[in-house]
């Protein structure tokens, strides 16, 4: 079974009672991942929502046959493949880059559990609502740098006053 500590140091749990994370670290199982891996692919239907407790994950999304952009990195304490509580397909394609330790939960369960405890429910959704508002951030500060510094918009843009 994980440690109830390993689920304290998990960002989006980290506001749950002793008793909330006794409720789901049943739940959950310690991978191993000693070699650069794909964990998941865009698009792929399985199941499982993972938290980083050690190691490296890059979130990659393809934009065509030939180029793949990186989003970023996963660091640990932070959770990926958030498409598999809602049962949705994987928006994007998660690659272990390095030996890694991630926790693994299936989704449909931790949905299940969530919505059977509302407060447990409402306090995940609100620390998870919290990280994909920084993450959409960081992506919209680096996209208007990009617009800003592609050459033909340059010119166009006024200097700040």
């Amino acid at each position: 079974m994980v440690p109830k500590e390993d689920l304290k140091e998990v960002v989006i749990l980290e506001f749950l009672t002793d008793a909330m994370l006794e409720r789901i670290q049943p739940l959950f199982e310690l991978i191993q991942i000693n070699e650069q891996r794909l964990i998941f692919e865009e698009g792929g239907n399985e199941e499982i929502f993972y938290m980083l407790k050690q190691g490296k994950i890059l979130l990659e999304k393809s934009i065509s046959n030939q180029i793949t952009v990186s989003l970023g990195a996963i660091k640990p304490g932070y959770s990926f493949g958030w498409s598999a509580i809602f049962g949705e397909p994987y928006t994007v394609t998660a690659d272990c880059v390095e030996p890694s330790e991630v926790l693994a939960i299936d989704g449909n369960k931790l949905y299940e559990t969530l919505n059977s405890d509302h407060e447990m429910g409402f306090v995940v959704m609100q620390s998870l609502i919290r990280v994909i508002k920084n993450r959409m951030d960081r992506m919209q500060d680096q996209f208007l740098k990009a617009i800003r510094e592609h050459p033909d918009i340059e010119p166009l843009i006024e200097p700040a006053s």
